[in-house]
């Protein structure tokens, strides 16, 4: 994509080169014409200035002199044109290096005016985010950088947030979307702060949850972010039927195949709990695409503080984005915890489904970056058909 926008950026600056330098040498040629019809016209002068003096030294007869004056005139009429005759040129001839100074200046200008106004990162972060070999390491550092270079900028807030809540830097997640609600004050900017306060609460609604839940609805009411949310919040009231119609609504209008796989869970389950036909291509009791994980302390690390987050996530390979992301608290082991296609609604990573073998980890990071997690514990290749619950236990990192 880089590549494509620099050469088609230097056939532009060609074509305004042309159309600067190409009139400058269409009047040079003129004027090297014109300089030789000045030249002729010097010349008739001379002549007619010695047939004066010839007449007056009495060496040619007036008549003769009037006839050859006739045939000057004759021959320069047909080397010059008469209006070149009858005008005075003043004209400044540029020179070669004009030319060449402008063909050099005008590219120069251009990439110097681009440097300050153009798209640059943009289109370094287009190119990085259809790039699907890059790793999501260095995707987040061109975000990042991104926003350090335009921190005001709602794409890479929106962008960003949605990258650091995929790695579980909850945080950084919820910084970024604040500032992007805050900046956007739009449905989208009040649901994925919403989102993000949800998981940082472990999963628990507060006042502000459902404030900015209320608000994007509000603004937009097939906000399907919301919508999901709204579900949740019926369902866990056991206001089945409220959730039932929240889900419907976000399932009839979303896209995502991911998300529509998650809202038919959840419908499935809302149904269920009506009494009513479940519905869709995977019914509640059949196998259902899920890993179950235990996950415990090491003896030496039961001192922790009882509310340190601890992040338990799926992933097909390491460097891979998680599909699928829990957050417990320490004071909450040990605990089972399973990870479907239900908690990948809430990341939007990926599908659980769609893996048959994953790494399963659960991290505690002191400083609440997860890239630098104090303590951790994983287990590779853990089948997703398996109904064996997989022992997790977070020891000291390193």
């Amino acid at each position: 994509m880089i590549i494509n926008f620099w050469i088609s950026a230097c056939l532009l600056i060609l074509a305004a080169l042309a159309l600067v330098v190409a009139p400058l040498l269409i009047k040079r040629r003129n004027q090297m014409v014109s300089s030789a019809e000045e030249t002729n016209i010097q010349q008739f002068h001379e002549q007619l200035a010695e047939l004066k003096l010839q007449v007056s030294q009495g060496m040619i007869s007036g008549t003769v002199a009037r006839d050859m004056k006739t045939e000057l005139e004759k021959k320069l009429l047909n080397d010059v044109p008469s209006s070149t005759m009858t005008a005075t040129v003043y004209d400044v001839r540029p020179s070669v290096l004009l030319s060449l100074g402008l063909a050099a200046l005008v590219p120069l200008l251009a990439l110097l005016l681009y440097w300050q106004l153009g798209a640059q990162t943009e289109l370094k972060v287009a190119e990085a985010m259809t790039n699907h070999e890059l790793n999501s390491e260095t995707l987040l550092q061109t975000l990042e950088d991104w926003q350090a270079a335009k921190p005001d900028n709602v794409q890479a807030l929106y962008l960003l947030g949605g990258r650091y809540l995929s790695e579980g830097r909850l945080d950084d997640s919820e910084r970024s979307y604040r500032r992007f609600y805050q900046l956007s004050n739009s449905d989208q900017g009040a649901a994925q702060l919403a989102q993000v306060l949800y998981l940082k609460n472990n999963n628990r609604f507060t006042a502000e949850i459902s404030r900015l839940i209320h608000e994007a609805l509000t603004r937009n009411e097939f906000n399907t972010t919301a919508l999901g949310m709204q579900g949740i919040a019926a369902f866990e009231q056991q206001d089945y039927a409220g959730a039932l119609a929240a889900w419907d609504k976000a399932l009839s209008v979303e896209d995502d195949p991911v998300a529509k796989q998650s809202l038919m869970t959840g419908i499935n389950k809302a149904r269920e709990m009506l009494g009513e036909k479940v519905l869709g291509e995977k019914l509640l009791g059949e196998s259902v695409a899920a890993v179950r994980v235990m996950v415990s302390l090491a003896p030496e690390l039961q001192s922790l503080p009882g509310d340190t987050r601890v992040m338990v996530f799926a992933r097909v390979k390491e460097g891979s984005m998680p599909l699928a992301v829990k957050p417990v608290l320490v004071s909450d082991l040990p605990r089972e915890v399973v990870l479907d296609d239900s908690s990948a609604m809430m990341s939007g990573a990926g599908k659980i489904s769609d893996a048959a073998l994953l790494d399963v980890l659960a991290t505690i990071s002191l400083s609440g970056d997860v890239r630098q997690a104090d303590f951790r514990g994983e287990v590779k290749s853990v089948r997703t058909d398996s109904d064996k619950v997989v022992e997790l236990q977070i020891e000291p990192a390193g």
